[in-house]
């Protein structure tokens, strides 16, 4: 590649590459992934041992790579440092001692959230939410109200030539149905999501602000719906609405 800094390390941005690879394929074996980066078995083979070794990739039975659980434990120790994440956790914790539903904390990735933060409801049969899940924004309302800060121009940009999937019969599959959404969530504040995620569950979410005004996370609560009834969920949106605008007043906003 031509005009490369001259502090440019090849050796390192293949390792990179790879893990970027893996990152999205699950796992590989070392001739698919020398032929899906262009590169020599032997030089892919070495890369891969040596990040192996150093903790970053894992072998499986049949001689496979993948990522290992490093990766994860780097991505948390940065997510610990958000200040969001630190303000956040003690209302999360509240917010489930009083409601016994499990309350999250999210952020936006690109086309989906990240949940970096959780208070698990004490119920045994409870949304399992584990930290650092990854799911399409589209799907949760967490999610939603996210994209919902977004200028629509925006939305439309980040969705193009997207396919939306169901992943129940509630799920929003067009664009312009996510659209409408989206509006009505400006408008409201918040939004409940009646089982478009998962047959059973119902989830509700507020967005929480910085000091630029700019919508930065996502607040909500996820149980089932035989407990989160029209009743709970009112009392629910109260309480989030009201520790939604009391953590952005803690960000700036």
């Amino acid at each position: 590649m031509k005009n490369r800094p001259y502090y440019h390390i090849n050796s390192l941005e293949k390792a990179t590459r790879m893990i970027d690879l893996l990152s999205t394929t699950g796992e590989l074996s070392v001739s698919e992934i020398a032929r899906k980066l262009g590169m020599h078995r032997s030089a892919t083979h070495r890369f891969l041992a040596t990040l192996r070794n150093l903790g970053y990739l894992e072998q499986t039975e049949d001689a496979c790579y993948r990522l290992s659980f490093k990766l994860f434990e780097l991505g948390m120790a940065v997510a610990n440092r958000l200040e969001v994440r630190q303000i956040v956790h003690p209302f999360l914790i509240d917010l489930r001692a009083r409601h016994e539903e499990t309350a999250s904390l999210a952020i936006l990735d690109g086309l989906d959230i990240i949940h970096i933060d959780k208070a698990e409801s004490p119920h045994l049969l409870r949304m399992d939410l584990s930290v650092g899940r990854r799911i399409p924004s589209y799907y949760s309302a967490l999610g939603k109200v996210m994209l919902a800060h977004l200028a629509e121009s925006e939305v439309r940009k980040l969705f193009r030539g997207v396919k939306l999937k169901p992943r129940t019969p509630k799920t929003i599959t067009t664009l312009p149905g996510l659209i409408e959404i989206l509006r009505e969530i400006r408008k409201n504040g918040y939004y409940i999501n009646d089982e478009e995620y998962e047959l059973g569950i119902r989830g509700i979410a507020v967005p929480i602000f910085n000091f630029t005004h700019g919508c930065v996370a996502a607040i909500g609560f996820a149980g089932p719906t035989l407990r989160i009834t029209d009743e709970k969920i009112e009392v629910m949106k109260s309480d989030l609405i009201a520790v939604g605008k009391t953590i952005s007043m803690r960000l700036g906003s």
